[in-house]
């Protein structure tokens, strides 16, 4: 009696879907690099003695991937004593990458796929955590019977998507005055022209990974994405922490002001308010473009978070509009480009 007991449980087990376990959703963004290399900080614009941010990192020393569950403290991220190591590395065929950005929209790309595909061609809903506004996923149902494999396809084709359009979006949300780590801000950091290639590079790394193993846990999706992200920075010619210094310090004055401070905005002079679904890369040799299809199983949306002052200076067509889509991005990433030519002419970067 004690075996058929025990043998319905696991077969209920069984039959539950993945999201029924509980994976917990990435804590945040990695803090790691604005573009620059030795940046200096101040806080309440005083400066801060004897600080100075290097961002860089050898090709061989991205150290291991560790899904983002929260344990990945700040300090650790930025003193470089966590087990990941992440920066700036640069490469003849993808420009500057940001392993920070890479690996924070991988992790994204498996917490949604676990979360969605289950629900392929049904109605389901998926709330995540506010940036400004309220992050939501909306999946629609269809007529057609998908089987297990198909939606395990899909959802891995539809979780790269959002992963991205989350990692769009975080973009805007930072010039509009989003601060992941309170009290820091992040103009510095928004539309820098490395992050969004660098943030596709992720959802793509970590769907082939997904589409060679779907059924992952999280500590063997962390092995095959450190795998995928070393192979895949050697197929892009990642050069030395000394090249990088040195490609980085040519761009000081029309890229990057190493007189300003983080977190100064315009330590960044250079941006790129191109929101596309394809991509080529700022300051590659040999530049090879990449891209993400869309899906037609889901979208996500912005709602009002009740932070919505941050928005004040859009046009009103904008402020009323009661739901933000990935539509809906490059429309509000043109204001912020609009808006930052008044101030700084000469601190704009044109979108490829």
């Amino acid at each position: 009696m004690n075996k058929l007991w025990c043998r319905g449980i696991l077969g209920l087990i069984l039959a539950l879907p993945v999201s029924a376990f509980a994976l917990q959703a990435p804590a945040g963004v990695r803090p790691c690099c604005a573009f620059g290399t030795d940046l200096k900080a101040q806080v309440g614009g005083i400066p801060v003695p004897f600080f100075a941010l290097e961002n860089l990192l050898e090709p061989g020393e991205i150290g291991h991937h560790s899904y983002n569950d929260g344990s990945q403290g700040v300090a650790g991220s930025l003193l470089g004593i966590a087990d990941e190591k992440n920066g700036l590395i640069y490469t003849l065929k993808g420009g500057f990458i940001d392993t920070a950005h890479v690996r924070d929209t991988a992790d994204y790309t498996f917490y949604l796929y676990h979360e969605i595909w289950p629900y392929i061609g049904s109605d389901h809903e998926l709330t995540l955590p506010p940036e400004l506004r309220l992050r939501k996923v909306v999946l629609t149902a269809d007529e057609v019977m998908h089987s297990s494999e198909q939606k395990r396809a899909e959802g891995i084709k539809l979780a790269g998507m959002l992963a991205f359009q989350l990692a769009q979006w975080h973009e805007i949300a930072q010039w509009f005055g989003l601060k992941s780590v309170s009290g820091w801000s992040e103009l510095a950091s928004a539309f820098s022209p490395e992050d969004l290639y660098s943030n596709m590079l992720g959802a793509r790394l970590a769907m082939q990974v997904l589409s060679n193993q779907p059924g992952l846990s999280v500590s063997q999706f962390s092995q095959a994405f450190e795998q995928a992200l070393a192979q895949e920075l050697s197929r892009l010619g990642a050069q030395s922490k000394a090249e990088t210094q040195k490609q980085i310090n040519a761009l000081d004055g029309t890229w990057w002001d190493s007189n300003q401070r983080l977190p100064e905005k315009w330590v960044l002079r250079q941006r790129d308010y191109h929101l596309g679904m394809r991509l080529l890369p700022h300051g590659a040799k040999q530049a090879a473009g990449q891209s993400i299809a869309a899906s037609r199983f889901g979208q996500l949306q912005l709602l009002p978070a009740g932070e919505e002052s941050a928005f004040s200076s859009l046009p009103e067509s904008l402020r009323n509009m009661p739901v933000w889509r990935a539509g809906d991005f490059q429309t509000l990433a043109n204001f912020a480009r609009q808006q930052d030519l008044l101030l700084r002419p000469d601190a704009e970067v044109t979108a490829d």
